[in-house]
């Protein structure tokens, strides 16, 4: 026969009438098997995201095409947010700047486009630009913050005829803001005349990688025109970039430390009223 609580007698009168009921614990064992789940929950998400995490983003993307031709050229970066909401574009903002006596609105190429660019004008608008000897060494660059990401690669579509530059050279900064900013070269390619567009590609270094002010510039040599046509024409320039797992991880570790604290509150709270 199952033993019973005796609640008459001497006990519940020396309790005057009242059996107390006994808090109830969660045991620690259970709370440590708790926090295991959470913990491998967090590796589960982090698994589940890693290989979204390693595809290629658009950090920075110029495709020229907010201008009209035979105008200056556009040199802002197309965004997938506001104010461009172009879901080919770049999550960075950023300006093409340059020292370039002449450049101007050209017609352009779909080649290097975006996926998803939503500026779909065929051929579309690119930047042109003047190839005189005495323009040779000349640039143009932008900025970026390069502190969430790494493996990241430079790419433009580029046509260059008769005697227009015959190489670029590929080279960064990690101090634009220091009064005289020192530039690393990277390498240079051969721009090849005549054929229409090709697409040249070089590989960013990992000293860039994290930095939060970061300069890229291309530098134009090898020019012997006349100067009456601009020569050299730079379409759909693309920064892409992996983001780093620290950063994914992070984000997700946040959000569910978020929820578990606020699911302790809502605990305390419903306890508290009950009480």
């Amino acid at each position: 026969m199952a033993a019973r609580i005796v609640t008459r007698g001497v006990i519940l009168r020396a309790l005057e009438g009242n059996m107390r009921k006994c808090k109830k614990f969660w045991p620690v064992r259970s709370r440590t098997f708790r926090s295991l789940l959470v913990v491998a929950g967090v590796f589960l998400l982090t698994t589940a995201l890693a290989p979204k995490a390693n595809a290629q983003n658009v950090l920075i993307y110029f495709n020229f095409e907010d201008a009209t031709i035979g105008g200056p050229f556009d040199p802002a970066a197309d965004l997938v947010g506001a104010p461009d909401f172009n879901p080919g574009g770049g999550i960075q903002a950023s300006t093409l700047t340059t020292n370039l006596v002449t450049t101007g609105a050209v017609a352009g190429t779909l080649i290097n486009r975006t996926l998803g660019d939503s500026d779909i004008a065929n051929p579309g608008v690119a930047m042109g630009l003047r190839t005189t000897p005495a323009d040779n060494g000349h640039w143009i660059q932008f900025g970026l913050n390069a502190t969430a990401f790494s493996n990241m690669s430079l790419s433009f579509a580029v046509n260059s005829a008769g005697n227009g530059f015959n190489s670029v050279q590929l080279s960064y900064s990690i101090t634009p803001g220091h009064p005289d900013p020192s530039f690393v070269v990277v390498g240079s390619q051969p721009i090849l005349s005549g054929g229409g567009f090709n697409i040249l590609t070089f590989v960013v270094p990992p000293a860039v990688n994290g930095q939060s002010d970061v300069v890229l510039r291309l530098t134009f040599t090898g020019g012997t025109s006349m100067g009456n046509n601009l020569q050299t024409i730079i379409d759909n320039i693309q920064l892409t970039g992996v983001p780093e797992p620290t950063t994914v991880a992070g984000g997700l570790l946040g959000v569910l430390g978020l929820c578990w604290h606020q699911r302790r509150r809502l605990i305390r709270s419903v306890r508290w009223r009950r009480a």
